[in-house]
């Protein structure tokens, strides 16, 4: 960790306001913003000995932004990514990705979850929350060791389903292991911080549900969770409470602003209203809801005013971990499905991948808009590249024209992740070797048929 200079360059703070310096700098000391203002108030005798971030000459200047934030991503299954390709539900849980997981060990899982990380680092993604994965002690070394900022859980179940047995709780269990997760990971680490899981509804318990929504309120703690995900899940839910998924969960008083709930793709009006009434946070996952959900409500969720966030979900069902590629996706799909060009425009998606996620995460007061005070979570764009040409508007040009090729350095908590393209805490062509032996070594001992 050093000190650091940014300058010459476009500010997007991404704060309420939405100001933007054209033409500015940021100091960081250490692990937070120092100073940030126009280039005509930089008194450079401040900043003796500090590194120096500018672009070319004669080039397009930088553009810096807050580091992207993904609320909802399975890092456990980078290493099973183009195994469960064009296949139905059936053989992609039951045949694939359920095998797979069962034959993770801690080390597979710590690999796994640095490939996921260097594609997110790649990406300008400086924070994440797992969705739920195996072995998250593992996942949280990888966080330790990579830099980035990360929230870990334990993917859970407590009822009998057809699941490998290595993957099976008791509802004890359940909460004896999300109890000393938390013991271990919550406001233990600055970079590490664990949160409360629960799979989804076809395999948890209402016992469960409810132990852990009191657990989350007692004591501050995310709970993620898949929710209103498929049209099988509202049927099964229906079929065994007579409610929605969404009001099922309102009937057991399980919406709450700690819940974290992905997806919510088959749901009304009144149930976008009782996840506006009860605060919960809703996860967009573009990429992988076009494949095997459908078209979550999102304009409708903005719209009502809740602070939807992003994440690149599972790599099974997307296999891009690039939060660049998703929030080209949540600024395309939702204008066809509303049959309105305007609907969630760039502005918004990048509120949804900057300080949306924050919020998401309880971690809006450190992170996800650049102010003085706050954490140095910071990307850097190089927008000097055929993509990024010409930049007429500069939302429109990093949504929906600019892919990850253009971020050039990232920051998380002052550290330098990857310096002009190259990533300074992973060693890229060791993890690509190694990812690449372990996945097949877990495919056969998987007993995988591809």
């Amino acid at each position: 960790m050093g000190n650091y200079l940014i300058t010459n360059s476009k500010i997007m703070t991404m704060n309420e306001a939405g100001d933007v310096l054209e033409n500015g700098y940021i100091a960081i000391k250490d692990s937070r913003i120092q100073a940030i203002g126009p280039m005509d108030t930089l008194e450079r005798q401040m900043y003796p000995g500090y590194k120096e971030f500018t672009a070319p000459p004669y080039a397009k200047p930088y553009v810096v932004l807050p580091g992207f934030i993904q609320t909802h991503i399975h890092t456990t299954q980078a290493l099973g990514r183009g195994l469960a390709d064009d296949v139905d539900l059936i053989v992609w849980t039951r045949k694939r990705i359920w095998p797979y997981e069962a034959a993770l060990t801690p080390d597979d899982a710590y690999i796994s979850a640095m490939l996921g990380i260097a594609e997110m680092i790649k990406s300008g993604t400086t924070m994440f929350c797992e969705a739920s994965g195996e072995h998250p002690d593992s996942i949280a070394q990888a966080v330790l060791d990579s830099g980035i900022s990360g929230t870990v859980c334990l993917s859970t179940m407590d009822l009998p389903g057809e699941i490998p047995e290595a993957l099976r709780m008791t509802t004890h269990e359940a909460i004896e292991r999300n109890l000393a997760l938390i013991e271990r990971w919550h406001g233990t680490d600055e970079r590490v911080d664990g949160c409360l899981n629960i799979l989804n509804l076809f395999l948890s318990s209402e016992t469960l549900w409810k132990e852990f929504t009191k657990l989350s309120k007692e004591r501050n703690l995310l709970l993620q969770s898949h929710v209103a995900e498929s049209k099988s899940e509202v049927e099964f839910v229906k079929e065994k409470t007579g409610l929605t998924p969404v009001r099922y969960l309102d009937s057991i008083g399980a919406l709450t602003p700690n819940l974290l709930a992905a997806h919510l793709v088959f749901i009304d009006d009144e149930e976008i209203d009782l996840l506006h009434r009860n605060g919960v946070n809703v996860m967009h996952l573009p990429a992988a809801e076009l494949r095997i959900a459908g078209f979550a409500p999102i304009a409708k969720e903005l719209e009502k005013g809740i602070p939807v966030s992003l994440g690149t979900n599972s790599p099974p069902c997307n296999n891009r971990m690039s939060i660049m590629d998703d929030m080209w996706l949540a600024g395309l799909m939702h204008k066809a499905v509303n049959d309105d060009p305007a609907a969630v425009p760039a502005k918004a998606v990048l509120r949804m991948a900057t300080i949306n996620g924050a919020k998401a995460l309880k971690r809006e007061h450190q992170t996800g808009t650049l102010e003085v005070g706050k954490l140095a979570d910071i990307t850097i764009m190089d927008m000097n590249k055929v993509c990024a040409t010409p930049t007429h508007d500069l939302e429109s040009t990093i949504v929906y024209q600019a892919t990850s090729e253009v971020v050039d350095t990232v920051f998380a908590r002052g550290e330098l992740l990857m310096e002009h393209g190259r990533l300074t805490t992973i060693d890229e062509g060791w993890i690509i070797r190694e990812a690449e032996r372990r996945a097949h070594s877990i495919v056969k001992r998987a007993g995988i048929k591809l």
